[in-house]
């Protein structure tokens, strides 16, 4: 049998939904046990976690890429392909909703709170302070973690709440990378992080 199994497959394997993070700093963390240190002290604190999802998520990073026209080049010739860009994104569905993800979800709004009371007001125009400074996920593998890092991340497709009878709320998102500095063109908004 032909097959590309071999005695280390198992060992490559990505388990699980894994968790998103928002402001999240992975630079302290120099192996798969120190990041779990991390996110173990995230997860008992609360703080930065998106919330919980249901039917695990996405990551999508896309190059734009253009084929150079020239007369007499009849098929594509290697050297004649450009990529003008990349488009990257991590999309998942909110089950947990607070006042924080939803915010964040629509991408721009205002939040107030007065006594008990959160208000959510979206608002026409988009903020630097609605771009999330980095946005990962981090799940489980075989051996170790793996972790996604997006940076400057804007929910592009707004908020499209659904909720059900007999069923509990759903709130998707599509988060996309922004490039903090113009003049940083060489790589795509984000990282892709192995910890073993």
């Amino acid at each position: 049998m032909i097959t590309g199994l071999n005695s280390h497959s198992f060992e490559n394997l990505q388990l699980g939904s894994g968790m998103f993070l928002r402001d999240f700093d992975p630079s302290a963390a120099a192996d798969a046990a120190a990041l779990k240190a991390l996110l173990a002290q995230r997860v008992a604190s609360g703080e930065g976690l998106l919330g919980a999802t249901k039917g695990g998520g996405t990551f999508q990073c896309k190059p734009t890429l253009r084929s150079i026209e020239a007369d007499g080049l009849r098929v594509p010739v290697a050297g004649a392909t450009v990529n003008d860009g990349w488009t990257v994104k991590l999309t998942g569905t909110l089950l947990e909703i607070t006042p924080g993800s939803f915010a964040s979800v629509l991408g721009c709004a205002d939040v107030t709170t007065n006594g008990s009371v959160t208000t959510i007001r979206p608002r026409r125009d988009v903020l630097a302070s609605d771009h999330i400074p980095t946005l990962c996920w981090v799940g489980e593998m075989s051996k170790g973690l793996l972790l996604i890092l997006l940076t400057d991340a804007l929910n592009m497709s707004g908020a499209a709440f659904t909720f059900t009878d007999k069923g509990e709320g759903t709130l998707p998102f599509e988060f996309q990378a922004h490039q903090a500095d113009p003049a940083d063109s060489e790589h795509a908004p984000c990282r892709i992080m192995f910890f073993q």
